[in-house]
C-alpha cells in the first residue's frame, strides 16, 4: 500500500479530479452560495478579502468576511466565511488576538489596520489587545479549516491505518478473542468515560485550537475503539 506521502503526491500530481480521492467534509458552508448584500472593501489590493453586512438567522445584521482558504488544495478560489461571532470569539480570551494577528487572519495587509479597526467598532468589536495572548499554527487559521482538519485526519486515519492487522496483533498477544473481549469492553467504556470527562472540560482548548481539539481528541478514541471491536478478528 501506498505510504501517506505517495498518497498526497498522488492527489497533488492527478491531472484530473476523476482519479482522485476526495474528502468530502461535514460542514457545508451553504452561505457560500449566497450573493452578498452591500459589499464592501477593506482594501482594494485584498479585493478577495471581502467583508459585508448580511442579516443573520434572527433578522440581526452581522459583519461577515470571506477569506482565501490557506488549506485548500486544488481550490485555490475556495473561500471561507469568517462571521462575527468568529471574529469576536478570537479577540476574546483565551487567544484575544490583536489587530496585526487578526489581520493576518483575515489576509488583509497591515495598511488596512486602522480600517479594519473602524469596520469592528462600527459593528460592536472594540476589544481589540495589543498584543495577542496565546500564538499557534492554529492563529492563522479560521473554526472552519480547523474543523476540517480533525475531518481529514478521521477519514485518512479510517481509510489508511491498518485496523484488521492491528487488532488481530492485540488479540493474539492477550489470548485469544474470548480473552480479550471482556478487557476490550472495560477499555471501551473507560475510554468512553475519559471523552466524557474531557468534552465538559475543554472549553479554553476548544477556543484555542478553533473547535479542532474536541474532534480530533474523539477521533482518536473512536478509531482506538474501533480497532479493540473490529469485527472479523480471528479467535
Amino acid at each position: 500500500m501506498a505510504s501517506q506521502e505517495e498518497f498526497i503526491e498522488e492527489i497533488l500530481n492527478s491531472p484530473s479530479s476523476a482519479n482522485e480521492e476526495e474528502i468530502v467534509h461535514i460542514i457545508k458552508q451553504e452561505e457560500m452560495e449566497e450573493e452578498p448584500t452591500a459589499m464592501l472593501s477593506l482594501n482594494m489590493a485584498d479585493e478577495d478579502n471581502m467583508e459585508t453586512v448580511i442579516p443573520n438567522s434572527q433578522g440581526k445584521k452581522e459583519l461577515v468576511f470571506w477569506v482565501p482558504a490557506l488549506l485548500s488544495i486544488g481550490r485555490e478560489n475556495h473561500k471561507i466565511t469568517v462571521k462575527q461571532d468568529e471574529v469576536q470569539r478570537r479577540i476574546e480570551p483565551p487567544e484575544c488576538l490583536s489587530q496585526t494577528m487578526l489581520l493576518s487572519l483575515l489576509r488583509l495587509s497591515k495598511a488596512k489596520g486602522r480600517d479594519l479597526r473602524r469596520t469592528l467598532a462600527k459593528n460592536g468589536l472594540d476589544k481589540l489587545t495589543p498584543k495577542s495572548a496565546i500564538i499557534s499554527s492554529f492563529t492563522k487559521i479560521t473554526e472552519t479549516e480547523s474543523t476540517q482538519l480533525a475531518e481529514d485526519y478521521f477519514y485518512l486515519a479510517s481509510r489508511h491505518l491498518k485496523l484488521k492487522e492491528i487488532n488481530k496483533e492485540i488479540v493474539e498477544s492477550r489470548g485469544g478473542h474470548q480473552n480479550f473481549e471482556p478487557q476490550a469492553n472495560e477499555t471501551k467504556l473507560l475510554l468512553l468515560d475519559i471523552l466524557k470527562e474531557i468534552e465538559t472540560r475543554d472549553t479554553n482548548l476548544t477556543l484555542m485550537t478553533h473547535g479542532f481539539s474536541p474532534l480530533i481528541i474523539r477521533a482518536v478514541i473512536d478509531i482506538l475503539i474501533e480497532i479493540m471491536t473490529y469485527k472479523g478478528s480471528s479467535t
